[in-house]
């Protein structure tokens, strides 16, 4: 599904990561609205439209199983070489097609509803929206923030000034077992 040249960054998660819960009273090198972003245990998509003022789209740029190794096994509770769905996506302005974040998600389709599993495969809705259209119950856990060089995002963000990101990591959890790590990557000049 990826349609375009461009090669996707390998996303892969540092091994150690600065939690979010304790500290969120205290980041003193996030700004003010970062601190909000980072903190919300809520739909995501939401906070990022009331921010940019705009309605949020999905662009999927691929889609692929892989078997989650290292920190990413250890976050979704899971042996190494467990399978799950590979998901990267941009969060863009449905109007002005601005590009706002770069998501990348693990997904354990098998312990999902088959419809909703489908539906993250070809739905152009963010994977929170999906969530409140299935009425599904679910928990949010924020697992930790780290700060990273997003030259290899600026293909897909070729108007930022700079291209430093601040990225959180939350797990989702679904029937009280993990589903998903997802991984918003968001370039910090938006913020500012």
């Amino acid at each position: 599904m990826n349609s375009t040249r461009i090669p996707l960054p390998d996303c892969i998660l540092p091994e150690e990561m600065r939690p979010i819960l304790g500290a969120h009273l205290n980041l003193e090198e996030v700004s003010d609205i970062e601190r909000v972003m980072l903190a919300c245990d809520g739909t995501f998509t939401f906070q990022l439209e009331a921010f940019v003022c705009e309605k949020i789209e999905l662009g999927i740029l691929s889609y692929a199983q892989m078997p989650l190794t290292g920190v990413a096994a250890k976050i979704m509770c899971c042996d190494d070489g467990h399978v799950a769905w590979d998901r990267k996506v941009i969060l863009r302005g449905a109007s002005s097609k601005a590009p706002f974040v770069f998501a990348h998600s693990y997904v354990d389709a098998e312990r999902l509803p088959s419809a909703l599993a489908e539906d993250l495969k070809a739905s152009p809705a963010g994977i929170g929206r999906l969530f409140v259209d299935y009425r599904l119950s679910i928990y949010r856990e924020l697992v930790g923030y780290f700060f990273e060089d997003g030259r290899a995002y600026a293909p897909w963000f070729p108007e930022r000034k700079q291209l430093e990101f601040l990225s959180r990591v939350y797990r989702v959890y679904f029937l009280e077992r993990p589903v998903m790590i997802i991984t918003e990557k968001m370039p910090r000049d938006l913020f500012c």
